[in-house]
C-alpha cells in the first residue's frame, strides 16, 4: 500500500475518510436504552466487549486500507486535556502506589482516539519503574535496560504502544487522562519478574499495529504488548469485524473477576471540579454503565 500511493495522496485520502468517519459516527444511531432506564451497572458488566460492530463491514474494510494514515491523524485530534492533567495530587496518588510492571488503563474521552474505542478505557501503559527500582529488581545493568537508563532518569518510566510505536513516556503524558485503573500482574518467581521487565525493554522501537490484530507478529498495540510480554495472563481475546483483538475494558474486567493473574490496586477518576480515589465497586459501575448503553 505504501509503495502504491504517495504520502501526500495517502494524507489527503486519510483526511477525507476521517471527515466521513466523524460524520458517520455522529449520524449513527446506536441501539440502546436511555440512562434513566439502565439496569444496575454491576449486572451490565457481563455485557463488556459485546455489540461493538456499529458500522457496515464495507465501511470498516475501506478504513483499514489506510489505517496507518488515518490512525496517525486521529491520534492528534483532541478538544481538551485530561481531567487529571492539572491535578498534581491525583497524579501523585497514582505514582505513589505503582510498582514495576503494573498495568495502567486510562480513559481519555477528550481525545477522538479515546472515543473511537468502545468502552470506558481506550489505552494501556505499563509502569517500568525508576532507576532505583530497576536496580532493586536486579536488571538495571542488563543489555536490554542499560541503553535506556538516560530516559528512565529523565522520568520516562512508562512503556506504551501508540501511533508512534513502542516507546517510553513520562507520567505527564500517560496521566493526561480522565481516569486511571491500576492493575498488578502476579508472578511465580523473581526470575519471571526480571525476565518480563527485560522483555518489555526489548520491545522498544517496535511498530504500532493500526489494525489492532493480535495475530500480526511484527507490530503491536497497547494491550497486545501486555499479552505478548506477559502471556501467562491469558487476556481475553475478542473478535470484531473478523480481527482478533484485546479490549482495554476486558483487561480491567479480568482483574475484577480475579481469573487472569491480575489484582486490582486502585482507581482514580477526575472531572472538571476535582478528583477522587474510587473503589473497585466504582470501577464495576463505570464499566457496566458504559456497556449497558450499547445493549439492545
Amino acid at each position: 500500500m505504501r509503495d502504491a500511493v504517495s504520502i501526500p495522496a495517502v494524507r489527503q485520502i486519510a483526511l477525507l475518510l476521517l471527515l466521513s468517519v466523524l460524520t458517520f459516527a455522529q449520524g449513527c444511531s446506536r441501539s440502546g436504552v436511555a440512562d434513566a432506564d439502565l439496569k444496575p451497572a454491576k449486572a451490565s458488566i457481563r455485557a463488556c466487549c459485546t455489540n461493538m460492530e456499529e458500522y457496515p463491514r464495507w465501511y470498516v474494510d475501506m478504513a483499514r486500507t489506510i489505517a496507518p494514515a488515518l490512525g496517525t491523524v486521529l491520534s492528534h485530534v483532541a478538544w481538551r486535556s485530561g481531567h487529571l492533567k492539572s491535578k498534581r495530587a491525583a497524579q501523585d496518588a497514582v505514582m505513589a502506589v505503582l510498582q514495576p510492571l503494573d498495568i495502567v488503563l486510562v480513559s481519555s474521552k477528550g481525545r477522538r482516539s479515546g472515543q473511537m474505542i468502545p468502552g470506558l478505557f481506550g489505552h494501556a501503559a505499563i509502569y517500568l519503574g525508576t532507576e532505583q527500582e530497576l536496580k532493586r529488581l536486579g536488571i538495571s545493568a542488563s543489555a536490554e535496560v542499560r541503553p535506556h537508563l538516560g530516559k528512565i532518569r529523565n522520568g520516562q518510566v512508562f512503556i506504551e504502544a501508540d501511533a508512534k510505536g513502542v516507546h517510553l513516556s513520562p507520567p505527564s503524558i500517560v496521566l493526561n487522562t480522565d481516569a486511571v485503573a491500576i492493575l498488578r500482574p502476579q508472578f511465580g518467581s523473581l526470575k519471571q519478574r526480571r525476565k518480563t521487565a527485560r522483555d518489555f525493554f526489548a520491545t522498544l522501537g517496535m511498530r504500532f499495529d493500526f489494525l489492532f490484530d493480535v495475530d500480526t507478529p511484527d507490530c503491536t498495540f497497547c494491550t497486545e504488548l501486555i499479552q505478548r510480554t506477559m502471556p501467562q495472563l491469558d487476556l481475553p481475546i475478542t473478535e470484531i469485524y473478523g480481527v482478533r483483538t484485546i479490549m482495554p475494558d476486558s483487561v480491567a474486567v479480568s482483574a475484577i473477576r480475579k481469573g487472569h493473574g491480575l489484582v486490582f490496586v486502585g482507581y482514580v477518576k477526575g472531572d472538571r471540579k476535582g478528583w477522587r480515589q474510587a473503589s473497585m465497586a466504582d470501577l464495576v459501575n463505570d464499566i457496566g454503565r458504559d456497556w449497558a448503553k450499547r445493549q439492545p
